[in-house]
């Protein structure tokens, strides 16, 4: 959606936003990455106490999913929610200055073998992931180390940062397709026997699925596409370790036969992949970005009160 479009309130709002990213970019450039990190994680702090509508957000979807959490318990976790939210919004503007060797020093992988597994099939990759730990480095990660990747990413509200965005994103090595009509040229990349990265965690229409006990929609992007293709799926997850440092989870291929009925292929290919992401929300529930209205229809509805 262009800017012309929003009211002078929400144009001032985004403008504003798009120089605040302009200024930390440069800012970060030259900290080094730990004073960075730290940076990140204070800005992440002020979000928390600012932002009363995605601070009341978070901690409605985490009562949702933890109901036998207290109230002090959800509220420190919406906190580390913000936190490192921040601190991987640092590391993306940070990236540019760090060397491809810098960037695999803060990262240990486990389960490198399943991508291999997946391409020796020669019908490309769907890797799956979230908004979850630090996905921007997983795809740098992935990319430099052998894996022909691109991504499909949904526009911000201001063209101006979008495209900032893209060019970082594409700097690191790898493709961007606005979601929407991409449907081409990922079927071109699969191919081709590179992968597609997509992260489907967000509210959808397409099909049904239960996530912590609701019923929720999803898109069926992952599942339209391999069932189309045969394409192999492999869910992959950037997790924060205490240090601030990465480790790159590569989980096994899933693989699901096709049937004749094409909907419900789509539900349970759908379902496979949001049990292993409510698998790791719930191990590491601060790293999932919990600002995201994910239950807004979910059945049975969430509770209003925060």
């Amino acid at each position: 959606m262009g800017t012309q479009r929003h009211g002078f309130k929400k144009r001032l709002e985004l403008a504003a936003g798009r120089i605040a990213l302009k200024t930390i970019q440069r800012v970060v450039g030259w900290m080094p990455l730990g004073m960075a990190r730290r940076l990140g994680v204070g800005l992440g702090s002020v979000a928390y106490r600012l932002s009363r509508r995605y601070r009341g957000v978070s901690q409605r979807n985490l009562r949702a999913a933890f109901p036998e959490w207290s109230n002090q318990q959800v509220a420190q976790t919406a906190r580390r929610v913000f936190q490192n939210f921040g601190m991987s919004m640092i590391e993306f503007f940070k990236s540019p200055s760090l060397s491809h060797e810098k960037i695999a020093e803060q990262i240990e992988v486990v389960g490198w073998e399943h991508f291999d597994y997946a391409r020796a099939k020669q019908k490309g990759l769907l890797l799956i992931t979230a908004h979850f730990g630090n996905w921007e480095w997983l795809a740098q990660y992935a990319v430099h180390h052998g894996l022909p990747l691109s991504v499909i990413a949904r526009d911000t509200d201001d063209p101006s940062t979008t495209d900032l965005i893209n060019q970082l994103r594409e700097k690191s090595g790898y493709k961007v397709f606005v979601r929407g009509n991409t449907a081409r040229y990922v079927l071109s990349c699969l191919k081709n026997n590179e992968a597609v990265a997509m992260l489907p965690d967000q509210r959808g229409g397409d099909v049904i699925v239960e996530f912590f006990g609701r019923k929720v929609g999803c898109s069926m992007g992952p599942a339209l596409f391999h069932r189309k293709t045969g394409a192999p799926i492999v869910c992959a997850f950037g997790i924060r370790k205490p240090d601030g440092s990465m480790r790159l989870e590569i989980c096994p291929p899933i693989e699901i036969e096709s049937t004749e009925d094409a909907q419900a292929d789509y539900q349970r290919i759908m379902q496979a992949i949001y049990d292993h992401l409510e698998r790791y929300v719930r191990q590491y529930p601060d790293q999932w970005l919990w600002l995201h209205d994910r239950w807004k229809h979910a059945q049975p509805p969430l509770n209003d009160k925060n």
